[in-house]
């Protein structure tokens, strides 16, 4: 967050208010919106929006603290970790099913949003597999709530805190509470999870049972991870996973076919160290759906440190999908193409770019990389080309896996 100067403005707010010294002595230390924009004048929403581990100011890392919400516009700093890791690799069956098709409205195959992925899993039968019973959506949206925890000795009364659900859907014995991501993310906060879920066992008062869901739509893969709540933060259980996928018609498409062209790249852009090629196309979905995303607003939305984020924008600029226009991230006419079409075709065309680079088809073709190709984009040494591969490399892994090749 350069712009904002995120992580020196943390360091300012705890050396004028000498916080460090009241956590020593209470354990914890709270802080209001007011007292945040009194230090520099910034914006509290943008100081306190941490959705990520990696969103953590640096000072707060280095003394092990974390910041959640206790009440509208007051925040309590404290040596917890109120992140739930996830991980990335899928370990259950995943069950291949019919993509509706009476429906108009929603193309199965080109999900954008959150609430679009909720809306085909209903309509397709997935929540009634994963609840194992009939339901309505009843609850979506915001509001605000009370409710109360604690997590090793800190105690949270919440107040009037903003608790937002996805997706609630109301079966004969419980409410089914589900809070929906587009991509992958390897953590999350469990103000997402646990707000919403206290907040509802508190207001229901045992009339229901209240069960609580991670809902990612990884790729084209619907994945559906209970959360439990056991007293202390919860944890999501990766056993009880369900998956889901529509079948699609397999087309005649190899990523071993496609010719080197070095004009479907941007050379004057960084060549590409950025592993995850999944958030990458999260970012193109995510700068499709807003009419202007600024770099900070992107980096906000994804798990990754800050000075990561140039790294995944150059890419996005390197395969000429993405600009910036008066501080706004657009994609271009061709990004624009690419990202409406289906998932498959969708992945087709990013990987006829990325493969179409000459460094990128001898990585996957197993040849040697000519030092000299490196050398057009003043990449000179021997440790910024291994790294430089090995991104390449993560992102063969990652097509050989989306279209099944060895």
């Amino acid at each position: 967050m350069a712009k904002l100067n995120f992580h020196k403005s943390w360091e300012n707010i705890f050396d004028r208010y000498r916080l460090i010294d009241d956590i020593k002595r209470d354990g914890f230390v709270d802080i209001s919106a007011d007292q945040l924009k009194a230090v520099e004048g910034k914006e509290p929403r943008n100081l306190t929006k941490i959705d990520f581990r990696e969103k953590l100011p640096h000072i707060m890392r280095e003394k092990g603290l974390s910041i959640l919400a206790i009440q509208n516009g007051l925040y309590r700093i404290a040596p917890i970790d109120p992140f739930i890791d996830i991980q990335e690799e899928i370990t259950t069956d995943i069950i291949e099913l019919e993509a509706p098709s009476n429906i108009l409205t929603i193309d199965p195959f080109n999900i954008k949003s959150e609430s679009g992925a909720l809306d085909i899993a209903n309509i397709s039968g997935m929540h009634k597999m994963v609840f194992e019973e009939e339901s309505e959506l009843t609850i979506r949206g915001r509001l605000r709530g009370d409710l109360y925890f604690s997590i090793n000795g800190v105690s949270y009364d919440i107040e009037g805190v903003q608790i937002e659900v996805d997706g609630g859907y109301e079966s004969d014995s419980a409410i089914h509470l589900i809070e929906a991501k587009i991509g992958y993310t390897n953590n999350i906060s469990i103000r997402q999870l646990l707000y919403p879920h206290l907040f509802w066992e508190k207001m229901l008062t045992g009339r229901k049972s209240v069960k609580s869901y991670l809902f990612y739509l990884h790729g084209d893969i619907f994945r559906f991870i209970p959360y439990y709540y056991d007293g202390s933060k919860g944890y999501v259980d990766h056993s009880q996973e369900k998956a889901f996928r529509f079948k699609e018609p397999k087309r005649d498409f190899s990523i071993y076919l496609v010719e080197v062209n070095p004009n479907n790249i941007d050379m004057t852009v960084p060549f590409p160290q950025a592993d995850r090629f999944e958030t990458i196309h999260m970012m193109m979905i995510l700068i499709s759906e807003k009419r202007c995303l600024s770099k900070e607003e992107l980096s906000l939305s994804f798990d990754i440190v800050d000075r990561q984020i140039d790294y995944y924008l150059n890419v996005l600029k390197w395969l000429k999908v993405c600009t910036e226009e008066n501080e706004c991230l657009v994609l271009t006419p061709k990004g624009q193409d690419i990202i409406n079409q289906p998932f498959r075709q969708r992945m087709e065309s990013l990987a006829q770019i990325v493969f179409s680079d000459p460094i990128s088809n001898a990585l996957l073709n197993n040849k040697e990389v000519d030092p000299k190709l490196f050398h057009r984009y003043d990449v000179h040494s021997e440790s910024t080309m291994k790294r430089r591969k090995r991104t390449i490399r993560a992102w063969i892994k990652y097509f050989k896996k989306i279209f099944e090749e060895d």
